[in-house]
């Protein structure tokens, strides 16, 4: 008997137990179930009787035409039922467009050529260069030219020479002159039976004072030979061109012949310029397109010239190009050995063209910000074409006539690809997208749109909390 009360009193004990954990399990369940609530969707808007929108704010909704009560663009016609979304777009009013600086330029067809910036090395003209050699044998007595790079003058003393041949020369013209005067006599007429002999003897004269000038002596000292009829034993010899000296071999006291060069020196009043072109230069460039050469010694001096395509040679290992003109050096600007640099006006053609400055150029293409009706921007991708110093040719994304932003555009495109981003987010989360922004409620925004993340940052933490082992039950059983 006592056993089977015993029995009795388990089996109470089980259902009691078993009916208050089914107690506490429904609770807990219905506790979950109360905490979780389903968010009423938004109504939506009914669109069967709206017939006009705002492109920027589809919020706005009405059965006339009209303009929008908040950005005043003229209402557009909804199309079966359905709102064109300018996500990408930013409006900025007129003052905030003032302190940001933006400034606009208008896209047109203009005229604009690839400019093309090269170097040039700056090489003397070969035609213009003069070896001096002595004429006859002798020694030099004296070398007035110190080294290569001094600039000489016409006229200037260059060496003096002592040359045993070039004295029986002058011998042989004072012996000449000696022997006329004798036939002319002393009142210097000629008498009918010389008349032959005399006529022989000036012919004789002019070859030998041609032997002299041959010799480098010069009128001057032949002259000078004429009225003293004594030899000159040291004969100066001058320089018959302005130039520089290239060339210096000989020294005083060398012995020297007409097989050795005393000295070189080369008019650089004209002088050639050596232009070298890449590969990809060489297919702009074209017969008579202008180019311009600043010096490289002297900034402000500058050349104009013009391309003459029968002086191009090809490197045949490079394929580089050697580009040679003729240039003017009437100041010394252009000095050989130097370089000078070389902008090739190439390629011009008419294209739809927008300042350089206005060009985003970023690792996935090319953009600018046009400026939209109602002080509305958007962010547009182009292709480009030719470039210059100051435009750029655009082939495809913007139209004539459309105007970009050339100051302050990083800002604007910043902002429209923030757009882009919450409109992804937006579709992402099933969120209606938001139709634009305005840049001057951006400031007062953005705190009132970080505290709803803070709020649920700090929910989720005493969330996780009040679920954490170690707080249930508020402390050790």
């Amino acid at each position: 008997m006592g056993i089977e009360r015993r029995k009795l009193i388990a089996a109470v004990g089980a259902t009691i137990v078993a009916a208050s954990l089914a107690g506490f399990g429904a609770s807990t369940y219905l506790g979950h179930a109360a905490a979780v609530t389903v968010k009423p969707k938004a109504p939506q808007a009914d669109l069967t009787q709206a017939q006009y929108t705002c492109s920027m704010h589809p919020q706005i909704l009405q059965d006339h035409p009209g303009y929008c009560p908040i950005c005043n663009m003229a209402l557009v016609k909804v199309a079966n039922g359905e709102m064109v979304s300018h996500s990408d777009m930013v409006h900025v009013d007129l003052a905030t467009q003032q302190r940001m600086g933006i400034a606009l330029a208008t896209a047109g067809v203009t005229d604009i050529g690839r400019a093309i910036h090269a170097y040039a090395t700056i090489a003397p003209d070969e035609s213009g260069t003069v070896s001096v050699n002595p004429r006859v044998e002798g020694w030099l007595r004296r070398v007035y030219v110190q080294g290569v790079g001094q600039t000489i003058h016409k006229g200037q003393p260059l060496y003096d020479i002592f040359s045993p041949e070039l004295q029986q020369r002058q011998r042989e013209y004072i012996d000449l002159l000696a022997r006329k005067d004798g036939l002319l006599g002393d009142n210097m007429t000629i008498v009918s039976s010389n008349s032959a002999m005399v006529g022989s003897l000036s012919k004789e004269k002019f070859r030998t004072r041609d032997r002299l000038l041959s010799a480098d002596m010069s009128a001057d000292l032949i002259e000078q030979l004429e009225k003293s009829r004594r030899v000159i034993d040291v004969v100066t010899v001058r320089a018959s061109h302005d130039g520089v000296v290239t060339a210096l071999g000989m020294h005083e006291g060398n012995y020297v012949n007409p097989m050795q060069q005393i000295l070189a020196y080369a008019n650089y009043s004209t002088v050639w310029a050596e232009i070298a072109l890449l590969p990809d230069q060489l297919e702009w460039i074209k017969q008579g397109d202008a180019l311009t050469l600043h010096s490289g010694l002297d900034r402000t001096t500058a050349q104009n010239a013009r391309v003459d395509l029968a002086t191009l040679q090809i490197d045949a290992l490079t394929r580089t190009g050697k580009l040679r003109l003729p240039l003017k050096n009437p100041n010394g600007a252009f000095r050989p050995g130097a370089f000078a640099e070389v902008d090739i006006h190439a390629g011009v053609r008419r294209a739809l063209t927008i300042p350089r400055d206005a060009v985003i150029r970023t690792g996935h293409g090319s953009f600018v910000v046009v400026a939209e009706q109602a002080n509305h921007f958007r962010s547009a991708r182009i292709e480009l074409g030719l470039e210059s110093d100051d435009k750029v040719a655009v082939v495809s994304g913007i139209k004539a006539g459309d105007r970009v932003v050339i100051n302050g555009q990083f800002m604007l495109d910043s902002a429209a690809s923030m757009l882009a981003l919450q409109a992804r987010l937006d579709s992402t989360s099933g969120a209606a997208p938001q139709a634009g922004v305005d840049m001057a409620a951006q400031k007062s925004m953005a705190p009132m749109a970080a505290m709803p993340a803070m709020m649920d940052g700090h929910a989720g933490h005493a969330h996780a909390m009040a679920a954490s082992p170690s707080n249930a039950g508020g402390g050790r059983p």
